[in-house]
């Protein structure tokens, strides 16, 4: 008998045959399985085909070179094929992100590429492209006492809250040493990559919270802050485009449920759109303008 372990992470139970120490035990009945098996070579009826992943209507085909193959099925199920001998981490790290990615969104779930902060009774999400310092500002609210739900993906259910990932965040080396955290006992997220799994169990707010802004960080090359407030089409675009996995969601055939929660989420809250200096990344006063601008 395949041993079981049973998790909750994005608003649901998770039930799977191998260890994912990222996730928080749970005890119920399952919304998701993961298993370890072998995976279609190919799905038969193709709606979108991109590199390294195919999708059709309620399944989704994921390849990771020299790491492991993932099927997605009407977003209860998870299939892993692992080219390794065990499920470490780094087979892990693209469960946690594409394949779930995937499964949110044949759920009818709008999951954004951000990570997620509580401040008063509600939540901000903190997005924009790779890089801009989304997990970074996160890392330095939670430094000043601060709750985080998620990082990297955050999830809105169909309540229109944001659902607590899992009590970690992914941050780079120098923003580690800005924040003076103590790397000695963290480990990479993948070999050679400078950045660090970082438990913040102290500072991990594990109920749903209802979604009051989303904050899209840019950058510029010229010194001080600035911010916007987008509406009308701005705003849905902007919402769209940091979609995580937003490519996947033509070949799911999920454009209407994703554009109904959109449709349904835009009154409810504000978007804004920040720029701050490119270099040095100023987390201080970038969390000051922040703090005196957009949370009141």
């Amino acid at each position: 008998m395949v041993e079981a372990f049973t998790y909750k992470a994005f608003g649901l139970i998770i039930k799977s045959e191998f260890e994912i120490p990222e996730l928080l035990v749970f005890e119920g009945s399952p919304d998701v399985e993961i298993k370890l098996g072998e995976v279609p070579k190919q799905l038969k009826d193709i709606t979108k085909q991109g590199v390294k992943y195919q999708a059709a209507k309620n399944e989704f085909l994921l390849e990771v070179d020299h790491i492991a193959k993932y099927y997605v099925n009407n977003g209860r199920q998870i299939i892993v094929d692992t080219v390794k001998t065990t499920v470490d981490k780094e087979v892990r790290l693209f469960l946690l992100g594409s394949a779930f990615g995937a499964l949110f969104l044949q759920r009818g779930l709008l999951p954004v590429h951000g990570s997620t902060i509580k401040f008063g009774d509600s939540a901000t999400i903190f997005t924009g492209l790779s890089g801009v310092g989304k997990s970074s500002i996160a890392a330095y609210f939670v430094s000043r006492g601060y709750n985080a739900l998620a990082d990297d993906i955050s999830v809105v259910n169909h309540n229109l809250k944001v659902v607590p990932g899992f009590p970690n965040i992914k941050i780079w080396n120098d923003v580690l040493q800005k924040l003076d955290f103590n790397k000695e006992s963290l480990a990479e997220i993948r070999p050679n990559v400078k950045k660090f799994q970082v438990p913040i169990n102290d500072n991990y707010f594990n109920e749903p919270l209802p979604l009051k802004n989303i904050i899209i960080i840019n950058t510029k090359n010229s010194p001080g802050f600035e911010h916007e407030e987008l509406t009308g089409i701005k705003k849905f675009n902007a919402i769209k485009n940091n979609t995580y996995r937003y490519r996947f969601v033509q070949g799911l055939e999920k454009q209407l449920d994703h554009f109904q929660i959109l449709n349904k989420l835009l009154p409810e809250i504000k978007v804004y759109r920040v720029t701050r200096p490119q270099s040095p990344l100023l987390l201080n006063e970038f969390a000051d303008f922040i703090l005196n601008n957009i949370i009141t």
